[in-house]
């Protein structure tokens, strides 16, 4: 935050570039886009480039959660907000679509709609809550023991960037979830934040090495990829791009998200209005019933992955996609700010409770 309360709009820019990737790989996971191959030219080196950030970025929308979150005061109106917001979306955009016939809204994806967390309609939003519950004991710990947290950073860094690395099999992830990565993130920034290393403050190296680390990932992947392809496609190009946890992506997130601390750019409204909806953005094209339809249904994406066009559609299309997700959540905030009756966390409405309404501070202290 800045000194005036207000959003951070280099910490918000980072968010909408984050949100941009993270659409470049479901377009590339989701889509016919993943069968390209660098027989097909700059569509495949474009792609790779987009795609391979929209994982590893998971990490820097922890980072700067965690950057604030260490030293705040937990809140539950912050958690309950964030698990109506998966519910409001999650469940109305799978509603419309099996009442449509549209997309994949089968009975299954309807009963995951109810349960942001249990049912993981959208797995991040689901682990980022749960990384919000824990957050208070976290929070404990980093201001009680710092010594004892380095030595469990050691520890668990050990375990699970040198498992994720040094062995490319899909069963290393489940052995420590995504939970548990989300809270070695948390507990690594909250302890930088403390005891910062010398080179945590060079802008310039930060975004150098930021830079060539992202290429050289990029790179490998693509001699990888086009290596397996010849000898019969194999697993381990995808499996680097997939696991976030990986020494890899793990430096070039932090890296990333160092240089960008470290570049401040004076307060912008336009880029904190977008950075705000990034979460929105996020949640509304990843409804497991409607993204088939939004790739094949909408965009026909599938038609346009083997055209000299495709390069300059998908960008056309992330713009579009990004920018009618924001014109949703302000349209969901005007309806809710000149509606007369009383809303509870913008979703539910209960005009019994006017004047018996608790003030939020107080209702949400902790």
């Amino acid at each position: 935050m800045t000194n005036n309360g207000m959003r951070q709009s280099n910490f918000e820019l980072l968010r909408i570039m984050c949100m941009l990737s993270i659409i470049g790989i479901h377009v590339y996971t989701q889509t016919n886009a993943s069968r390209l191959t660098i027989d097909n030219g700059l569509n495949y080196i474009f792609i790779v480039f987009i795609a391979y950030g929209g994982r590893l970025v998971c990490n820097c929308y922890v980072m700067i959660g965690a950057w604030f979150l260490t030293e705040s005061d937990f809140k539950a109106e912050r958690v309950v907000n964030l698990w109506l917001e998966v519910f409001f979306y999650s469940v109305i955009i799978t509603v419309v679509c099996r009442v449509l016939g549209v997309g994949d809204a089968s009975f299954i994806k309807l009963v995951q709609s109810f349960f942001p967390v249990f049912g993981r309609p959208v797995w991040f939003a689901a682990e980022y809550i749960c990384l919000l519950l824990l957050s208070p004991f976290m929070n404990k710990f980093l201001l009680k023991d710092i010594v004892s947290c380095k030595k469990l950073l050691i520890i668990m860094g050990t375990l699970i960037i040198g498992c994720a690395t040094a062995f490319p099999v899909e069963h290393t992830t489940p052995a420590f979830s995504e939970l548990t990565w989300f809270c070695f993130l948390y507990l690594l920034i909250g302890y930088l934040k403390r005891c910062p290393l010398q080179w945590c403050n060079k802008k310039k190296d930060c975004w150098i090495w930021a830079g060539m680390s992202y290429v050289s990932l990029c790179l490998i992947y693509i001699i990888c990829d086009t290596v397996e392809a010849i000898r019969g496609r194999g697993m381990i190009a995808a499996y680097y791009m997939e696991h976030y946890e990986s020494l890899g992506g793990f430096l070039c997130s932090l890296l990333l998200f160092y240089a960008v601390k470290n570049t401040l750019i004076p307060y912008n409204k336009g880029i904190n209005k977008f950075g705000n909806c990034t979460f929105a953005v996020y949640v509304i094209h990843q409804v497991p019933a409607f993204y088939p339809f939004l790739w094949n249904g909408i965009f026909h994406v599938n038609e346009w992955v083997d055209t000299i066009y495709f390069i300059g559609y998908l960008v056309m299309m992330e713009l579009i996609i990004f920018i009618i997700c924001c014109i949703v959540l302000e349209s969901k905030k005007f309806y809710q700010k000149n509606n007369s009756s009383i809303w509870i966390y913008g979703i539910f409405k209960l005009p019994h409770l006017r004047k018996i309404q608790t003030p939020r501070k107080e209702l949400f202290h902790v």
